[in-house]
């Protein structure tokens, strides 16, 4: 589509003036002397031209090029003074023309590099990210399921080992990984969990069953553990993001009649961190 620059008001009543003109034509061709009827066509002519004048004029064809050139429209540019030469091809404004083309085509040869060279930065800087995101990571590949298991390194590997909280990815091939969230309860003693609340600053969240047994119990070596290990929800999702950036964050491990409570760490704070930034780096997006 050829761009031009109109000067409003003036369209506005060269328009009017045709349609006038033309439907005087119309309605008194048949009916006036010949040289009367001439002499208005010629007007009519004289109008027609005025307003090719208005819109297609050497100098707002140049003007509206050299706008287009100052806000880096270098497309319309060029269109603009090509317009230039097939309608006025001897003009001095299509001389001009001729040197701000060439000054637009080296400018969008420019750009093009420019955005060229942006795109490759972009695709890099993700590479380096994703390696750095994922070299905090310990992996685990499943030969069974195909799944690769990405850890914080600093996550504890049994549930067995030690009281945490922490959050995991899985990940098959191209497709996009998801989120699991392990909270684990070591101890002397049963507690029975039948729910977590846990307090980030100001606000308070709770974690319960999705099914009857879904908290797990075990025990040896007169040790006992409770864990909890499930894909993540948006609701989860907000608490894990919640605890990673807050301040003084607390659980309590609520059980059939007794609870415990205990300070989520800076270290599994950090965690949970790595552990998003990972997910996010592995195509991941936030849970909606």
């Amino acid at each position: 589509m050829t761009p031009t620059i109109i000067n409003t008001t003036v369209m506005k009543n060269s328009i009017t003036k045709v349609i006038f003109c033309t439907g005087i034509i119309f309605l008194i061709s048949s009916c006036v002397p010949k040289s009367d009827y001439e002499s208005l066509k010629s007007d009519y002519e004289q109008i027609k031209k005025e307003l090719e004048d208005c819109k297609y004029g050497a100098d707002r064809l140049l003007k509206g090029a050299q706008k287009y050139f100052n806000n880096k429209e270098y497309d319309n540019c060029i269109a603009s003074i090509q317009d230039l030469e097939n309608r006025h091809p001897g003009s001095n404004e299509y001389t001009l023309g001729l040197e701000l083309r060439k000054k637009a085509e080296l400018a969008k040869k420019q750009q093009v590099e420019t955005e060229r060279r942006a795109k490759e930065e972009g695709i890099r800087k993700e590479k380096q990210r994703l390696a750095q995101a994922t070299s905090l990571m310990r992996k685990k590949y499943d030969e069974m399921t195909g799944i690769t298991w990405y850890y914080d390194k600093s996550s504890p590997q049994y549930v067995n080992s030690k009281t945490n909280l922490h959050a995991y990815i899985g990940k098959i091939k191209e497709d996009s990984p998801w989120l699991r969230l392990n909270i684990q309860y070591v101890a002397d003693d049963w507690l029975f969990i039948e729910k977590y609340i846990i307090k980030v600053d100001d606000k308070t969240y709770t974690i319960t069953e999705d099914g009857y047994g879904e908290i797990k119990t075990d025990c040896g070596s007169g040790r006992i553990w409770e864990w909890l290990d499930r894909k993540v929800s948006y609701s989860e999702y907000e608490i894990i993001e919640a605890i990673a950036n807050g301040e003084n964050v607390k659980i309590r491990f609520s059980g059939k009649d007794y609870y415990k409570d205990r300070t989520i760490s800076i270290g599994e704070k950090i965690a949970l961190k790595n552990v998003l930034n990972a997910y996010e780096a592995l195509g991941g997006t936030k849970y909606k």
